[in-house]
């Protein structure tokens, strides 16, 4: 196994104290606001779906949540104007959001929630509970809607109705689809310092750390960029595997797929920029659901 120069102690340093513009890094605020719902929902079931979609952003660190009905700094007279219909246009509930400094809304509609009874061979009736729901999240820079996409949640089998009716609310989430369109992960693959064994890299270090709320476990994309008619386009290499927070703006990685793809494109920067460094561009990493390739990982995990 080979290893370039540049010690870890080294490289940490350099994390820590020469790319001080990363100590500025905000999260994304994201106010979840009361959600809306069709006229046969009952209100406490529409607040049971918001909260369980409360609940599954706990699961992104990357985001700062708030939760409008809790959240101290907005009075009760706001509270009820975010309410009204008079305030579904968009614009008008992103300015009451904005000098909360949320950078963005998600709001959700309740649109069905349903039971289907079963009765089995031997007589037993049992329940399954079904709900429609929709995830909307709308930027308060200029009301414009960054994503929105529907969504089913259901209960499986259960003994009553009511208990059907009440897991299909709590099943309702965000997916990692929206978190990523929306709130992707962007750095940089360090090329100072890496692993690497027969010709394909193996482990390296990436400027994503706990201030941007990387947690083990993250797969990154790794794109370069090609010059196509005169255009800067970035075309992906290969996929990495976060395994270790080091610091702020710092991740071990661990390499999925394309060690050999991303190795040379590596050192391919590394000897660009030595000759032009302003015409010289980083490979970008950016996070993902997953590597897309259970096979892959299964092999990595045995490499």
């Amino acid at each position: 196994m080979k290893r370039v120069s540049l010690n870890l102690f080294l490289l940490l340093f350099f994390a820590l104290f020469a790319n001080a513009q990363e100590s500025k890094y905000r999260k994304p605020v994201v106010v979840v606001n009361y959600f809306n719902k069709s006229s046969e929902i009952k209100s406490g079931d529409c607040e049971l779906a918001r909260n369980a979609v409360l609940s599954s952003l706990s699961n992104y660190p990357r985001l700062r949540v708030i939760d409008v009905e809790t959240e101290s700094s907005i009075d009760q007279e706001t509270k009820r104007r975010l309410k009204e219909e008079a305030l579904a246009d968009e614009l008008a509930r992103s300015g009451q959001m904005k000098q909360l400094g949320a950078d963005y809304i998600l709001e959700g509609f309740v649109s069905k929630l349903e039971t289907q009874r079963k009765t089995d061979s031997e007589g037993k009736v049992s329940y399954k509970g079904q709900m429609a729901y929709t995830i909307k999240v709308v930027s308060t820079e200029n009301g414009t809607v960054a994503f929105s996409n529907n969504y089913t949640a259901s209960s499986g089998s259960c003994d009553t109705e009511a208990e059907a009716r009440t897991k299909a609310l709590k099943d309702a989430a965000v997916t990692c689809e929206m978190i990523e369109a929306v709130f992707p992960l962007n750095g940089i693959l360090v090329d100072q310092d890496y692993t690497e064994k027969k010709g394909k890299m193996k482990t390296c270090y990436v400027t994503l750390g706990s201030i941007h709320g990387v947690v083990e476990g993250v797969f990154l994309d790794v794109r370069k960029s090609k010059n196509i008619a005169s255009r800067t386009v970035y075309e992906e290499v290969g996929v990495l595997k976060v395994e270790k927070v080091l610091a702020d703006d710092l991740s071990e990685c661990s390499v999925v797929s394309n060690g050999k793809e991303i190795l040379e494109a590596t050192k391919e920067y590394t000897k660009l920029k030595t000759i032009n460094e302003e015409a010289a561009k980083p490979l970008l990493v950016s996070s993902r659901c997953d590597t897309g390739n259970l096979f892959k990982d299964i092999i990595h995990i045995f490499k």
